[in-house]
C-alpha cells in the first residue's frame, strides 16, 4: 500500500490541485448539500470546505495521512461545521454506521488497489443512512496505458463500478463531467448513487 504520509511530508502531492474539484464546484451551483457529509481521502480539505460553505450541516474530512489531516484542520479551523479525522475508511467506528446523508468521492477510490475496492464500497454503504447519496467523481482512466496494475491512481471501468456498487445503491446519474482539472478531461465519470 502507498505510504501517503511520506508523500505529504516530501511534498509529492501532485493530486492536490489546491482547490475544489471542478465537478463538485459545478454540482454545487445547482444543488445544496444538507445533513452530514463524509469526504474520504480529504487531503488538505478543499472539497470539505466547498461542501461546508454550501449548506451541509456537518462535514467530516477523513484521511490516512496525519500530515494531510493536520493541514486540513488548520485550513478549515474557521468552519464550525467541519471536523477532520486522521483515520482509515475501512475501520470506521460503529457509531458512524448510517450516520451520513452524503459521501463525496474524488481521488480516494482510484488510490485504492483493486483488491480493496469491494471494501471501499462496503464502507461507504455502511457509513450512509438509507436514502443517502454517494456523489462520486471516479477517475476511470488516469493514464493512457490501461494496465490495471499501474497506479496509484489505478484505473477503473464503468462495468467494475456497476459490479461494486449495484448491490447497495441505485444509480441516478452517470455522465462524463463537463468540467475537469487540466489533463483529466474525459477521464473521469460523475456518478450519483443512492443507498437503498
Amino acid at each position: 500500500m502507498t505510504d501517503w504520509e511520506s508523500l505529504y511530508i516530501a511534498g509529492e502531492t501532485g493530486w492536490d490541485k489546491g482547490e475544489t474539484s471542478p465537478v463538485l464546484r459545478e454540482w454545487l451551483t445547482d444543488n445544496r448539500p444538507t445533513g452530514r457529509w463524509l469526504v474520504p481521502g480529504c487531503g488538505r480539505g478543499h472539497d470539505v470546505r466547498a461542501l461546508a460553505e454550501s449548506g451541509a450541516a456537518e462535514v467530516v474530512g477523513l484521511d490516512l495521512a496525519p500530515t494531510a489531516a493536520e493541514d486540513a484542520r488548520a485550513a478549515l479551523a474557521d468552519l464550525p461545521n467541519v471536523s477532520v479525522v486522521c483515520g482509515d475508511l475501512f475501520a470506521l467506528p460503529a457509531e458512524t454506521d448510517g450516520y451520513f446523508g452524503g459521501v463525496f468521492e474524488h481521488t480516494c477510490f482510484c488510490a485504492i488497489p483493486r483488491e480493496r475496492r469491494a471494501d471501499y464500497a462496503r464502507s461507504v454503504a455502511k457509513a450512509l443512512k438509507p436514502g443517502g447519496v454517494l456523489l462520486a467523481v471516479f477517475y476511470l482512466n488516469p493514464r493512457d496505458n490501461p494496465d490495471p496494475a499501474l497506479g496509484p491512481p489505478f484505473n477503473a471501468t464503468p462495468a467494475e463500478l456497476d459490479e461494486l456498487f449495484s448491490s447497495d445503491f441505485t444509480l441516478e446519474i452517470d455522465q462524463t463531467p463537463a468540467v475537469a482539472f487540466a489533463g483529466r478531461e474525459g477521464r473521469e465519470r460523475l456518478r450519483v448513487l443512492r443507498k437503498r
